[in-house]
């Protein structure tokens, strides 16, 4: 089944978009993510995760790294459910990072707080296509 879900184009700074959808977390915290092209995975804040389970991969300490930051401490973990749209996906597998500084620039240029990133790993699983004209997300059945 196809579908489309409404995306949120917000201006940070001059002329530097982000497109932000909303989702929901574990069936009851909803919040926003940031679509992220360049994220090669899908990432929660973990303060605001309230209820996970951590994965093996925990053991092992992983680092992620963004463009011009050092690394960053990452857990895997598992929640029950991660819902976009009417995409609902169970037993969701994720990165877990903490996001306070990027929702410290977001508080500041546009008073608002992020749970996350949606990286390409989902929008490639789930056949996303972005289309800015008129602002959704579309994500295509196999």
């Amino acid at each position: 089944m196809d579908f489309e879900i409404p995306i949120e184009i917000i201006e940070l700074e001059n002329n530097s978009y982000h497109l932000l959808v909303k989702c929901k977390i574990n069936s009851s915290q909803e919040g926003d993510l940031v679509i992220d092209t360049g994220a090669s995975k899908t990432v929660l804040d973990k303060n605001f995760v309230d209820i996970y389970e951590k994965t093996e991969q925990d053991e092992a300490e992983m680092q992620s790294r963004g463009l011009g930051e050092g690394s960053i401490e990452t857990q895997m973990g598992k929640i029950e459910n991660f819902q976009i749209g009417e995409l609902i996906v169970e037993n969701f597998s994720c990165a877990l990072i903490d996001l306070s500084g990027i929702n410290e620039m977001y508080q500041q240029y546009c008073e608002r707080k992020i749970c996350g990133l949606l990286g390409s790993d989902f929008l490639l699983e789930h056949r996303g296509i972005i289309n800015y004209r008129e602002k959704n997300l579309k994500f295509e059945s196999f």
